[in-house]
């Protein structure tokens, strides 16, 4: 499918593109209209598929989005920003088709499908059992591919442990990019504090506070090779805005799931001189 291709159908008119052989897989699950988040099997191949409905003033949300300001609905914008990112090296699953299914000049589903990849796990969840030197490793490579993507002008938007993979020790580079939706490179109201914020808010319990330091100066030296060096005043930035998700977590608890909120993030933190 290619980009944007329209295939008309009784159940609407279904907009999408992706790589030859999965185009209709994607437009039948966009008909079936079967809500679903995980891997299943399309002719003997594994898949990972991310398939929701669009209803009432979301619905009309992205519809506006699309017909002022050109924006692709969340599915198809994560195909092309995880296609953006693999083109420039970094570690995220291969994007194979994305599809809506428009009806009444609304978009009423949208599918999202990925390579399935194996052998991984959420950074999160694996931390605690990897070895020192291992978690270690893992924060200096955090920093060096957040700071190479900031310096490349994206921003990720979401960037939250949870929404990073982990490979296998084996593997030269570890850390799996996901959940890129919200992305938008070059052209995003947030900065590069922004993804700081989001990623310290459970990191800043997540991490020792050498290895968190150890990640902003993996940062700090990946920007400033790539030319494009840090503001002094970053972390300072970075501060505020994970003070503001925070307050918005203390504010809204069923965001936490009955978890307690992240405690304080530790002042001994200092951007790397030099």
């Amino acid at each position: 499918m290619g980009a944007d291709r329209r295939v008309k159908t009784t159940s609407g008119t279904i907009v999408g593109r992706g790589a030859p052989g999965a185009d209709r897989a994607v437009i039948e699950l966009a008909l079936a209209g079967e809500p679903r988040v995980g891997a299943i099997e399309i002719g003997g191949a594994r898949v990972f598929v991310k398939a929701s409905a669009l209803r009432g003033s979301a619905a009309r949300r992205h519809a506006l989005r699309k017909r002022l300001a050109g924006l692709p609905l969340p599915r198809v914008r994560e195909y092309e920003n995880l296609r953006w990112l693999r083109a420039r090296i970094f570690q995220a699953p291969r994007p194979l088709a994305a599809a809506v299914l428009w009806r009444g000049g609304l978009p009423r589903f949208q599918v999202l499908m990925l390579e399935e990849l194996s052998g991984v796990a959420n950074l999160d969840h694996i931390l605690p059992g990897e070895s020192p030197a291992e978690r270690l490793a893992l924060a200096r490579e955090l920093g060096s591919e957040v700071g190479r993507m900031h310096s490349l002008g994206f921003i990720h938007r979401d960037l939250f442990p949870r929404n990073l993979l982990v490979l296998s020790p084996e593997n030269p580079r570890r850390i799996v990019f996901v959940d890129a939706w919200r992305a938008a490179p070059g052209a995003s109201l947030r900065g590069p504090a922004y993804d700081l914020g989001c990623l310290f808010l459970e990191g800043a319990e997540l991490w020792s506070e050498e290895e968190q330091q150890s990640l902003l100066d993996a940062y700090a030296a990946s920007r400033k090779a790539q030319g494009r060096p840090a503001k002094p005043r970053l972390l300072h930035s970075a501060r505020r805005e994970r003070a503001r998700l925070l307050a918005r977590l203390i504010a809204e608890p069923r965001r936490l799931g009955g978890a307690a909120p992240p405690g304080p993030w530790s002042a001994e933190l200092h951007w790397p001189r030099g």
